[in-house]
């Protein structure tokens, strides 16, 4: 008996991400940079504009300042946030992985 295995699922296409206006994108630049550095890369990954979805790498200690950012995000966008943060040079993994190859940085 011959089994065969089940075909392939197509690749799936890049999937662009929301929007932000500028005056949003500037406070949270500016937010996560006192948190992570001014060297640190933000990247707005998420596709759904009633939720927020920013990744960040940095070279600091991940630590718990990411719910610290996330609270003084929350004070003036009134939607969801997810916030993954990676520190450089390490295995990327799970929503990571979608902020690299969707992403678009800011």
């Amino acid at each position: 008996m011959v089994v065969s295995m089940p075909p392939a699922r197509p690749k799936s296409e890049p999937v662009a991400p929301a929007q932000l206006a500028k005056e949003e994108a500037s406070f949270i630049a500016d937010t996560v940079r006192q948190f992570y550095g001014e060297d640190a890369v933000l990247r707005n990954f998420g596709p759904d504009p009633k939720r927020l979805d920013i990744h960040v790498e940095t070279d600091r200690d991940v630590g718990l300042a990411k719910y610290d950012c996330i609270g003084i995000l929350m004070t003036r966008i009134d939607r969801q946030i997810g916030l993954e943060v990676t520190r450089r040079g390490t295995r990327v993994a799970g929503s990571a992985k979608l902020a690299y190859r969707n992403g678009e940085i800011f």
